[in-house]
């Protein structure tokens, strides 16, 4: 049987045209379908390499948030509901409907658990992966740091940013072209590339997760932020904290294999 591949669509949203990928089951389509939040600077591109280990009796879809990708532009910074909303739109859109299984990494945790907590029928199960959960005065730091614009001019070294967290950061465990491919879907943001961080510390980690009364299981890799997911844990009621020791660098790429198959377990407890 010829293996299905990874299509494109657009939906129409409150936000303009919103950009997505999508990969069919493999197989009888048995399970939910799983909508896949990206990290910020980045979009659905992100996860195609961990697409095609994922989609064992399920539908996987990656969008774009407004403003990333191949989603239309927006010229003012969101908030994480606004993404949210714009999820949601997608969905209807898309004519996808009950209930859906979330898979939320960095920006798109928060993505995740504002969806549930604005429309919880719509989803069955979170899969939050290194959540940046932080306190109030964390957040604050970590705005002025990183909610700014990039200050792009005709210097080629006022991209240098990019390129090194891109590739230079990942040459030894990301392939140079899908680093590259990375890269310039970060370029695409262009002066908005800060939009979501704006968006990830400017939300009531605090206020928002402590309400989450979805079933959630959170994914603790060796990446970057453990400390700050196992926090998230805690502040969820009933939420499952799972230790992923094995993956510590380029979770969807490098470590796409292991933390396929936490997220598939995940997915079928």
């Amino acid at each position: 049987m010829k293996k299905p591949a990874i299509t494109k669509f657009y939906a129409a949203t409150m936000f303009g045209q919103v950009h997505a990928r999508s990969l069919a089951a493999d197989g009888p389509e048995t399970g939910a379908p799983l909508l896949c939040l990206h990290p910020a600077p980045s979009s659905g591109l992100y996860f195609e390499t961990v697409m095609p280990l994922l989609n064992h009796g399920r539908r996987v879809i990656a969008p774009d948030y407004p403003g990333y990708g191949g989603s239309d532009r927006i010229e003012q910074p969101p908030v994480i509901a606004d993404y949210a909303n714009a999820m949601l739109q997608l969905l209807e859109a898309a004519e996808i409907d009950g209930a859906v299984d979330i898979l939320g990494f960095h920006t798109g945790c928060l993505v995740g658990t504002e969806i549930a907590l604005i429309s919880s029928p719509r989803v069955r199960r979170l899969v939050l992966c290194d959540v940046p959960y932080f306190e109030a005065e964390q957040r604050e730091g970590l705005h002025r740091q990183m909610a700014q614009p990039p200050g792009i001019t005709t210097d080629l070294e006022s991209i240098a940013p990019a390129w090194r967290f891109d590739i230079e950061s990942r040459v030894d465990a990301v392939p140079l072209p899908r680093a590259f491919e990375l890269f310039a879907e970060h370029l695409r943001a262009g002066t908005r590339d800060f939009f979501g961080f704006a968006a990830a510390f400017s939300y009531d980690c605090e206020m928002r997760f402590s309400a989450l009364e979805a079933d959630a299981v959170l994914l603790a890799t060796k990446s970057g932020l453990h400390e700050a997911t196992a926090h998230a844990a805690r502040a969820i009621a009933g939420a499952t904290l799972t230790d992923v020791p094995e993956v510590t660098t380029a979770v969807f790429e490098l470590g796409a294999v292991a933390i396929a198959k936490r997220i598939n377990e995940a997915l079928a407890r």
